[in-house]
């Protein structure tokens, strides 16, 4: 009896079981001699009959799915909360699917991406993971020299439709950015509505705001702040200081200095608003005296919600982005399905509901 392995939703697995058990019924019918009855159960110990009413104990291990695929998954920065997650998701996938998986780190930096992407169509591989951060006029002519190798190329975290739309196996997993800054901030002025009024001063901080496929994120926040008559300053700092969260630490405080009046501060990052705790201690801030919102659940996010100083975060479920995009190329490369676009998520979590997802964040699925 097969054991679904934990994190992996229950239609992912089902699909993987069947596709198992038919490779092992194919196989087992054509290797069978002649009289021989098999009863057989997928992945365990076979027992066959002959017609001489002999008795033999065969192991059958059947071919996974994905067995001589090899990926590429060009990832984020090494040791940051939200890459961790990616790269859980997947490695799970690969080792259910039996695919060799390569996955590279680029500390969030969009030239080192496109650095990377150009290295893993040098190896040619069967398939590559790529984030879509430096922009489609960066990633077309990869996609193209892709294309002109046989290699299947898909999207996660940062989608650009216009690829989407040329190449057929191309999907895209990851959040609807913009809609998810949107629902982010409207959530929060609502929730507040008694502190965060028209001419309420409020920040984002971002990395991304010269990356614009990036940006949605923090621009759909700023529209939804706007539009509720908030005044909105973009703050900036590196794109390094997503990996690197410590780093944000003089950007925030010498924000704060400058802008006693602020009530609402948005973190556009997993890393940065999983030390927005440190942020705020750091300025002497206590908790709850900053509403402080942000994306992405990780330790920090919850410990910081826990401990009053992040009021909200909105979950994009990075593991199925790690796992899904994976999944997504052996279908493409191996049975021709079209890439799926895949919308991972948009739920608000908060102090009424983080007990729900506590052990899950801990485990590395949320």
């Amino acid at each position: 009896m097969a054991t679904q392995p934990k994190g992996v939703s229950t239609s992912v697995f089902i699909i993987v079981v069947i596709l198992v058990a038919i490779i092992a019924g194919v196989v087992g019918y054509f290797s069978a001699p002649a009289g021989v009855t098999q009863t057989i159960t997928t992945g365990a110990t076979a027992t066959v009959t002959t017609t001489q009413t002999q008795t033999q104990t065969v192991t059958v291990s059947p071919t996974l799915p994905g067995t001589g695929l090899t990926i590429y998954w060009i990832g984020g920065g090494a040791g940051d909360p939200f890459d961790a997650r990616l790269y859980k998701g997947a490695t799970d996938a690969a080792n259910l699917l039996g695919v060799k998986l390569v996955y590279v780190h680029t500390e969030w930096d969009p030239a080192k991406m496109i650095e990377e992407f150009s290295k893993a169509i040098a190896a040619r591989p069967d398939g590559i993971v790529v984030m879509g951060h430096p922009g489609l006029d960066a990633l077309a002519p990869l996609f193209e020299q892709a294309a002109s190798s046989g290699i299947l190329v898909t999207l996660a975290n940062v989608d650009i439709p216009e690829l989407r739309a040329k190449y057929w196996y191309t999907g895209y997993v990851g959040q609807n950015l913009y809609q998810s800054g949107y629902t982010l901030c409207k959530t929060a002025v609502q929730k507040y509505s008694n502190v965060l009024k028209a001419g309420v001063r409020a920040a984002i901080f971002s990395g991304s705001w010269e990356q614009p496929a990036r940006a949605l994120r923090a621009v759909g926040c700023e529209d939804a702040l706007k539009a509720a008559g908030l005044v909105v300053d973009r703050v900036s700092h590196p794109p390094a200081v997503y990996g690197s969260p410590s780093e944000g630490i003089p950007y925030v405080t010498g924000y704060l200095a400058a802008h006693p009046d602020v009530k609402l501060i948005v973190f556009d990052g997993g890393g940065t608003t999983s030390a927005a705790a440190d942020y705020m201690r750091s300025a002497g801030k206590s908790p709850g005296e900053i509403i402080v919102v942000g994306f992405d659940l990780t330790p920090g996010s919850v410990k910081g919600i826990k401990d009053g100083y992040v009021q909200m975060v909105i979950d994009q479920q990075p593991y199925l982005q790690g796992f899904m995009t994976v999944l997504n190329l052996v279908l493409s490369k191996k049975y021709g399905f079209q890439g799926l676009y895949i919308d991972t998520g948009g739920s608000i979590v908060d102090s009424s509901n983080v007990g729900l997802v506590e052990q899950l964040v801990l485990a590395g699925y949320r």
